[in-house]
C-alpha cells in the first residue's frame, strides 16, 4: 500500500465497535489512516454525499437498518470508493448476497486482525482502480481520452429519455475533419494522431462546461464530446432553447478550427464540416439521430467542405440566410452603408413641429435599402449595435447640429438606445464625447428607452440616466403600455417624456379600452409633470383624439413617414406653407 494518508469512513453504531477499528488501524505498519466515525445510519449516508473517503467500512447491523441497505444506497449515489461489510458472525449467504451487491470484501469483526483488515483495504482499492481502467478503456478513446462510441450512445439513450419526459430539444453534431487523408498519406500516422488529440483538445476547449448554450437544470445539461473513430467526433447538446442555438456551438467550433495546428514544426490547416440532427425534429431514437446527422454531415462535404448542415433543409435555408446577413452586416459596418431617416414630431395643440425621431435603415449595396426590423436583432446578438448605435448617435447629433447652423429652428432629437449601449461601461462617455465633438446642446438630444430594458437592471440603469440627465440630457421611455406600464415605477425615474405605443392609436375609435387606456396615460404622465407623444398616428381621427385629451406630441404617416435629412427642409416649408393656409 502507497504512504498516502487513506481517509476511511467506519459506520457503526457501537462504540466499543469503533474504539477496536481504530486501534486495529494504528497497528497496521507502512500506511497512515484517517479515520471518521460516523454513529448511525443517517449518519453514514451524510457523509458518503460528501464523497470525501478512499475507503469505507460498514458495520451490517445498524439499528433498524443494516449496512447491505447502505450499501445500496451508497452504489445509487455513485459512490466510487470500494466498501467493505463488516459483521459480527459468518454467514456464507449474506456474504455472497454483499458481494453480488457490489461490496469488495465481508469481513468478520471477532477475526478481525491488522494483517488482516490491512490486506482488505489494500485489496479493494487496488482492485477498484483496475475495474476503472477496465472501464475507462472500455469507454473511453485510448488516443484522444474522449468518450468512444459505446460511452456516446449510452449517454445520448439518456438524453433522448429526458428530454422525451421533460419535453425537451437536444442536438446532435456529426463532425468530420476535412482533408485529414492528406496528413497521414504526406506526413504519417504518428503526425495523423497528433492532429487527431489537438483537435480533440480545441473541440473540449471550446465546449467547455461553463459555456453550454443550455440553461435547465438538470441531471444532464453539459455538452459530451466524443470521438467515433478515425476523424470523425459527434458533439451531443444534451439540451438547447431553441433550434438555432447549434448555429452558435456550430461557428465556434469552425471558428476553433481554422487558426492552424503547429505540430512539430509543422504547421497544418484543417477546416470542419459538421451535420447537425434535432431531437425530435429529425428523429427520437439514438440511430436515427446519429444516421440523420451523419447525413446532414456529408451534404455539407459536398457544399465544399468547412461548413455545416442541419438535416432540415427548412433549416439550412434559414440558417444560410441568418450567416450570409450576419457576414454582409459585418461589412456594411465596415464600409458605412447605413443611414438616417427621420419622423418629425409635432405639438398637438399649436401645430408646430418641435422633434425629429432618429430611425436607421441599411443601404445594402445588393439589396438596397433594409428595415431595422431585420438586422437590429441581428446587430443585438452579435454585438453589432454598440458601435451602430454609437454611429446613429453622432450622426443624429451632427445633423441637428448642422441644421440649426443653416438657420433652421432648434429642434429635439430623438434617438433609440439599446440595452447593449445602456449597459456599456463606457456609455456616459461616449454620449459626452460626442456631444463635444457635434457642438450639440445636450438640451436638443433626447435618447429613447424602452421600459423592458429600463426594468432589465434598474439599479445600474437608473445610475446611467442619472449621469446623463446632469449633463442636460432629455429621456423618454417608449412604446409605454406594452411593458411593465407601472406609473409607480415612473416616479421614480428621471425621464421627461412618455411615448404611447402605436399599438393603442390603431382602435381608438371602436375599442373604448384602447381609448380608455390612452387618456389615462395622458392624464396620469401630466400628473407626473411628463409630456406626452403618441406613436403611429394615421388619421384625421387619431389627431382629433389626442387634441381632445391633451396630448403634448405625436408622430406617424398623419403628419409624415420618416425622410431622408436632405429632404427635411423641403417638408419644413411645406408644412409651414399648409399651416398658413388652414389658418387663412
Amino acid at each position: 500500500m502507497d504512504s498516502e494518508t487513506k481517509k476511511v469512513l467506519l459506520v457503526e453504531d457501537d462504540e466499543d465497535d469503533f474504539v477496536v477499528a481504530r486501534d486495529i488501524l494504528a497497528e497496521i505498519k507502512g500506511a497512515s489512516f484517517e479515520l471518521e466515525w460516523a454513529e448511525s445510519y443517517d449518519a453514514g449516508l451524510e457523509a458518503i454525499a460528501r464523497r470525501a473517503h478512499d475507503i469505507y467500512l460498514f458495520d451490517y447491523r445498524l439499528g433498524c437498518h443494516t449496512g447491505l441497505e447502505l450499501l445500496h444506497q451508497a452504489i445509487g449515489m455513485d459512490c466510487k470508493a470500494p466498501i467493505i461489510l463488516l459483521t459480527g458472525q459468518e454467514d456464507r449467504e449474506t456474504d455472497l448476497e454483499a458481494m453480488r451487491a457490489g461490496a469488495a470484501d465481508y469481513l468478520v469483526k471477532g477475526q478481525i486482525t491488522a494483517q488482516v483488515l490491512e490486506r482488505s483495504i489494500r485489496y479493494a482499492i487496488e482492485r477498484k482502480r483496475a475495474e476503472e481502467q477496465i472501464l475507462h478503456a472500455a469507454f473511453y478513446d485510448h488516443l484522444t481520452q474522449l468518450p468512444n462510441r459505446l460511452l456516446f450512445h449510452d449517454r445520448l439513450k439518456n438524453t433522448i429519455e429526458m428530454a422525451a419526459r421533460n419535453r425537451r430539444t437536444a442536438a446532435v453534431l456529426f463532425l468530420d475533419l476535412d482533408n485529414f487523408k492528406r496528413i497521414n498519406d504526406t506526413l504519417g500516422h504518428r503526425m495523423g494522431d497528433l492532429v487527431l488529440k489537438s483537435a480533440a483538445e480545441r473541440l473540449s476547449d471550446c465546449l467547455r462546461k461553463t459555456d453550454t448554450v443550455s440553461r435547465f437544470k438538470t441531471e444532464l445539461v453539459n455538452p459530451t464530446v466524443s470521438r467515433l473513430g478515425g476523424d470523425e467526433f459527434i458533439i451531443l447538446l444534451p439540451e438547447i432553447r431553441q433550434c438555432e442555438d447549434t448555429i452558435l456551438v456550430a461557428k465556434r467550433i469552425m471558428s476553433a478550427m481554422s487558426h492552424p495546428f503547429s505540430i512539430e514544426g509543422h504547421e497544418l490547416f484543417i477546416s470542419a464540416s459538421i451535420g447537425i440532427a434535432i431531437y425530435p425534429i429529425d428523429g427520437n431514437d439514438v440511430d436515427s439521430l446519429l444516421k440523420n446527422a451523419d447525413t446532414a454531415m456529408y451534404h455539407a462535404k459536398s457544399l465544399g467542405k468547412n461548413n455545416f448542415q442541419f438535416y432540415e433543409q427548412r433549416m439550412n435555408s434559414a440558417a444560410l440566410e441568418k450567416l450570409t446577413l450576419e457576414n454582409h452586416l459585418h461589412r456594411g459596418v465596415e464600409r458605412g452603408e447605413f443611414l438616417l431617416y427621420y419622423q418629425p414630431q409635432m405639438n398637438v395643440q399649436s401645430g408646430k413641429i418641435v422633434g425629429f425621431e432618429a430611425l436607421i435603415r441599411w443601404n445594402h449595396s445588393e439589396r438596397g435599402i433594409i428595415e431595422p426590423t431585420i438586422f437590429i436583432p441581428l446587430a443585438e446578438e452579435t454585438g453589432l449595435i454598440v458601435p451602430i448605435g454609437e454611429w446613429v448617435l453622432e450622426e443624429a447629433c451632427r445633423q441637428n447640429k448642422a441644421w440649426q447652423d443653416a438657420g433652421m429652428p432648434p429642434f429635439s432629437m430623438a434617438v433609440n438606445i439599446s440595452t447593449h449601449q445602456l449597459r456599456h461601461p463606457a456609455f456616459v462617455e461616449s454620449v459626452a464625447r460626442i456631444l463635444q465633438q457635434t457642438g450639440l446642446a445636450p438640451q436638443y438630444l433626447s435618447l429613447e428607452i424602452t421600459e423592458s430594458i429600463m426594468m432589465e437592471n434598474i439599479s445600474t440603469n437608473m445610475n446611467t440616466v442619472t449621469e446623463l440627465k446632469k449633463m442636460g440630457l432629455q429621456f423618454a421611455i417608449d412604446d409605454f403600455g406594452v411593458g411593465y406600464s407601472s406609473f409607480n415605477y415612473l416616479r421614480q425615474l428621471p425621464i421627461d417624456t412618455i411615448k404611447i405605443d402605436r399599438s393603442f392609436l390603431n382602435e381608438i375609435a371602436t375599442n373604448p379600452d384602447d381609448a380608455a387606456i390612452v387618456s389615462a396615460i395622458i392624464a396620469m404622465s401630466h400628473g407626473l409633470n411628463l409630456e406626452v407623444i403618441a406613436e403611429g398616428v394615421e388619421t384625421e381621427e387619431h389627431r382629433k383624439f389626442l387634441w381632445e385629451q391633451g396630448c403634448d406630441m405625436f408622430q406617424g404617416f398623419l403628419l409624415s413617414k420618416p425622410i431622408p435629412a436632405g429632404d427635411v427642409e423641403i417638408f419644413l416649408e411645406s408644412h409651414q406653407i399648409a399651416q398658413k393656409n388652414s389658418s387663412a
